[in-house]
């Protein structure tokens, strides 16, 4: 098993690093850095790129190797128990809705009575098979319902969509493609939506609803701000709207089985964002001092790079340590992501238009230039960047918090 554990963490150091080397190198090539002679004659190594690059992937393998940490913890009795036609059932078992869940388990149990190895792979193949062709809970005909409804509102979308919002027909139509097919697969599943956290849930269908709206409100009155908003873009933010709201109608089991978590994750989310719109708005006013408006901004310059970790870093470690569980504090970091980052869209892409139909400019610094620089800051910044420094803080969050809450007492024992 220790073998097994330090080949696992080798392979997903190498993998992370990996990834990062690619995001890099596409980095490099879409939008190479400038070359500055003067610097290169002055030092051959450029630490500051160099650290920029070093401190990411660093923290995306610690983070990982965290991960795969608590994973093995969770399950190393499962696993030291389970061999390989074992856990290939097991994850046909997963895949099954609530009401085949007995069946699974019934099939499970059925495999341990087999001491064979061959019959054993082939009761594990039969029963993966049938659990792959087990009727949609939903019944075929609503199936076929909802998908043809998903095929056809889809066609519409972006027909209706671009006579009424041009530039906005390809996000409409990968938004209701990817929404019908969650819907035709949740119907498949189970045959209701499973709100985990009622208020949770409303307050990330808004905050979806403020994103669209806003997006759509840009375009109307800036539609030169449509060339900014290029393919993949476009498929980027309908592909977060779209899973933000499946979350949230038809919460998966891995994020739903913690009441404290959405609660604290959309709390955190709607304080931090309330905040950011407040300095914002302290930040423009002229009517306050400069000094004073100065200072806003320096602190919404270091919010930039610091608040997105605290804002993600804080409910996951508030959760692990309240409920001694590093999953807890996941699921506090999941839902965050998903109440914030349509919110926190909705609210650069309105307070960057107040300050531009104001007079102020575009962009971070307000200078003068085109007013889809609005829509290029909304993605990058809040859709893009948030996320990446946000991921491996929740989990720092959550492994702490777990941590944190295993050495408090726990109350004398009789």
């Amino acid at each position: 098993m220790s073998w097994t554990r330090r080949r696992l963490q080798f392979v997903t150091a190498g993998l992370v690093v990996f990834a990062w080397a690619l995001v890099y190198i596409g980095v490099i090539t879409l939008a190479p850095p400038a070359y500055d002679p003067a610097v290169e004659a002055a030092s051959k190594i450029n630490f500051g790129v160099a650290m920029m690059l070093a401190i990411p992937t660093a923290a995306y393998v610690v983070a990982a190797l965290l991960v795969l940490h608590h994973w093995l913890a969770a399950g190393r009795a499962r696993l030291a128990a389970a061999d390989s036609p074992g856990r290939m059932l097991a994850a046909a078992v997963a895949t099954l809705p609530e009401h085949r869940r007995d069946w699974g388990a019934a099939m499970t149990a059925e495999l341990a009575e087999v001491r064979c190895r061959p019959q054993r792979w082939r009761f594990a193949l039969s029963s993966a098979w049938a659990a792959l062709r087990l009727p949609p809970a939903a019944g075929r005909l609503t199936l076929t319902v909802i998908a043809g409804t998903a095929v056809a509102a889809t066609v519409l979308a972006g027909q209706a969509i671009d006579a009424a919002v041009p530039g906005l027909d390809l996000f409409a139509v990968f938004f209701v493609g990817l929404t019908g097919a969650l819907a035709v697969l949740a119907a498949a599943r189970s045959r209701r939506m499973r709100f985990a956290a009622p208020v949770a849930s409303v307050v990330v269908i808004g905050s979806i609803a403020a994103a669209i709206t806003m997006t759509v409100v840009l375009l109307v009155r800036e539609p030169s701000a449509a060339d900014h908003l290029s393919p993949a873009r476009a498929v980027l933010l309908a592909a977060l709207l779209s899973g933000c709201l499946w979350v949230a109608t038809v919460t998966p089991r891995a994020l739903g089985t913690d009441r404290l978590a959405p609660h604290l994750g959309a709390g955190a989310a709607l304080l931090y964002v309330a905040m950011t719109m407040l300095a914002i708005r302290i930040s423009t006013d002229m009517r306050i001092e400069p000094d004073a408006r100065e200072a806003v901004t320096s602190l919404i310059a270091m919010g930039i790079f610091f608040g997105s970790a605290a804002l993600f870093f804080v409910p996951a470690f508030w959760a692990a340590a309240v409920r001694r569980s590093f999953r807890s504090g996941m699921q506090a970091s999941a839902w965050t992501a998903i109440v914030y980052l349509p919110l926190a869209y909705a609210m650069s892409v309105n307070e960057a238009l107040r300050i531009y139909a104001n007079g102020g400019g575009v962009g971070f610094d307000h200078l003068a230039g085109p007013v889809g620089v609005i829509l290029d800051d909304a993605v990058f910044w809040r859709i893009v960047f948030d996320p990446m420094v946000g991921i491996p803080s929740a989990v720092f969050g959550a492994a702490i918090g777990a941590t944190f809450a295993s050495y408090k007492p726990v109350g004398r024992q009789a």
